[in-house]
């Protein structure tokens, strides 16, 4: 059934029966978040493996006869080191499959006009582009929550017993990969559907789309705008880290200010990711709304 037949048969909205527009956009992208939830779990397996590593651990530190000679084995910086590799993968790889994939998809409406569509329909350009959006940023953020919740589950496990091995790449594990990881997916998601719209075209949006994903993380992150809604903070964080990419760090591809992450204690994860997670929702927020400005504007 072509997608013309879908919506047309579909009429004006009626009270009770099912979104023709939602059916449709999920038909269009079943291979994609077929692909999205493989990827997650092909992911997902080996943070289960090596969650599974930290028992042995425990059984080692008892045997060690002292702390330092444990943290000096040579498998405690592989178990460290396959924690990083684990938290790289997923700190903010989601984001940039999502920027690549709205971006790609918005700019493929343009260039098939299949949004010329929805101008002969009873469904507003601004409408198509929103349940297409909404739909890729569920696919990508669903299957996220769980790599991030068994994520920070080996990692907190692994702090909470001592082990890690100590330096500053520790606290990235345990505060960088949290609810934030999620709101970055819908950010890159933000960001196709932005350079989309604005490009039309395919290629310059497969690179402007991750680019412009990256490049407002790093913005938040080194005008350090999470200071204004978890102000708590002011006092522990001083100095900025002046090497790396616009004086950042990276965790995996994901924009780090070590000094500010290095300054936190446990009991200020929460707050931080919440606060850090509301600012890159609201950024993903404009994004959307600049996107859906150029589309009435286009479609007018």
């Amino acid at each position: 059934m072509s997608p013309t037949a879908v919506i047309s048969g579909a009429g004006p909205a009626v009270p009770g029966h099912r979104a023709p527009l939602l059916r449709l956009a999920v038909r269009q992208y079943r291979i994609l978040a077929g692909l999205v939830l493989l990827s997650a779990l092909l992911v997902g397996a080996p943070i289960l493996l090596h969650h599974t590593d930290w028992a042995d651990a425990v059984v080692l530190r008892d045997r060690a006869g002292g702390y330092y000679r444990f943290l000096a084995h040579p498998g405690m910086y592989d178990l460290t080191g396959r924690l990083l590799d684990d938290g790289g993968r997923i700190s903010f790889q989601p984001a940039l499959l999502a920027a690549v994939a709205a971006g790609v998809l918005t700019a493929r409406e343009w260039e098939t006009r299949r949004v010329a569509l929805a101008l002969t329909q009873s469904v507003t350009p601004a409408r198509w582009f929103g349940v297409h959006w909404a739909t890729v940023a569920v696919i990508f953020t669903v299957p996220t929550v769980p790599l991030v919740m068994l994520y920070h589950h080996s990692a907190t496990y692994a702090a909470r017993h001592d082990l890690l091995v100590h330096g500053a790449a520790v606290q990235g594990t345990s505060f960088a990969i949290g609810p934030v990881t999620v709101a970055y997916a819908v950010l890159g998601v933000a960001a196709g559907a932005y350079t989309g719209t604005l490009l039309r075209r395919t290629w310059p949006t497969l690179i402007a789309a991750p680019a412009l994903t990256w490049l407002a993380a790093a913005v938040l992150v080194r005008s350090r705008l999470v200071l204004l809604v978890d102000f708590p903070l002011f006092d522990k964080v001083h100095g900025y880290h002046s090497g790396g990419i616009l004086g950042l760090q990276l965790f995996g591809a994901q924009p780090q200010d070590t000094y500010l992450i290095n300054s936190l204690d446990t009991g200020d994860y929460w707050p931080y990711q919440l606060a850090s997670g509301a600012l890159v929702l609201a950024a993903a927020a404009l994004l959307v709304l600049s996107a859906l400005r150029i589309v009435r504007r286009r479609t007018a």
